[in-house]
């Protein structure tokens, strides 16, 4: 999807789609339009039913610089157009991609920075390539972060990461960012897209009944930290009664690659 400024593209490879942020000339920093465009893209691939995994990017040899800061004048220069850029634009982006039924991979190289690392922290699985550098150094310009934004972070990183992220300002270079928590493995840039689309196809290759049931239980638990019910849990065995249970287990037995159907 095209914007004034920037684009939103969406790929199909097969039972994989990606996602790419692309605004080359701010290191694909995201205008209002494109935050209101990528959640329109995440929602029409979820509604769409097609995609197996959602595999998000930017263009070029970075993630996402953050938020376009030639626009804050225009968008973000007093309570109301803050209130609204963070609770009507932003925080719907962020959770159409954390609620994504089908599981979601953030592909990372070069900046990924504040809006950029958080787009990247709603993906179930973040691959970085070695060059990689992520930071959200808002304390510099005067502003905090958006309060239930900073939720997210604190949830999924910890205290002490978004403590030095907000507070220090640090930029952790892919080593950092691997050591903290931030992504699950770093990789050679050579290599980085081969591996987000095997990663992907490891994953659409799965049931896609378990997927999306793996990914309620996620969710579930960082939502709500209080423990799971007995009525919970059992809710949950119903997966022995669906097609992807008998395929999967009937597969493995006779040796065969199980097809699945999701139901």
């Amino acid at each position: 999807m095209e914007t004034a400024a920037g684009a939103i593209r969406v790929e199909e490879h097969g039972e994989i789609a990606r996602v790419v942020i692309e605004n080359a000339a701010r290191h694909n920093a995201l205008t209002v339009e494109m935050w209101d465009a990528l959640e329109s893209a995440v929602r029409r691939l979820v509604a769409a039913g097609t995609a197996r995994c959602l595999v998000i990017a930017g263009a070029g040899e970075n993630f996402a610089a953050g938020a376009d800061i030639s626009e804050f004048e225009r968008e973000r220069s007093n309570r109301a157009q803050v209130t609204h850029y963070h609770e009507n634009r932003v925080r719907p982006t962020l959770d159409a991609i954390l609620s994504a039924p089908m599981p979601t991979v953030a592909m990372i190289r070069g900046s990924c920075m504040g809006g950029g690392l958080e787009i990247a922290a709603m993906c179930d699985i973040r691959l970085a390539a070695a060059d990689a550098r992520f930071g959200v150094p808002i304390n510099r310009m005067g502003f905090p972060m958006a309060l239930g934004e900073t939720e997210l972070l604190f949830k999924f990183f910890g205290r002490g990461v978004v403590s030095e992220l907000l507070l220090e300002g640090r930029i952790f270079d892919a080593a950092e960012a691997l050591q903290r928590g931030i992504v699950q493995r770093v990789i050679a840039p050579e290599a980085l897209e081969e591996e987000a689309m095997a990663t992907a196809g490891r994953i659409a290759a799965a049931s896609p009944f378990a997927q999306r049931r793996n990914k309620e239980q996620l969710l579930r638990l960082l939502r709500d930290w209080s423990p799971v019910t007995r009525d919970e849990r059992e809710a949950h065995y119903d997966f022995a009664d669906t097609r992807d249970y008998r395929a999967g287990y009937e597969a493995f037995l006779a040796k065969r690659r199980p097809q699945f159907t999701g139901t």
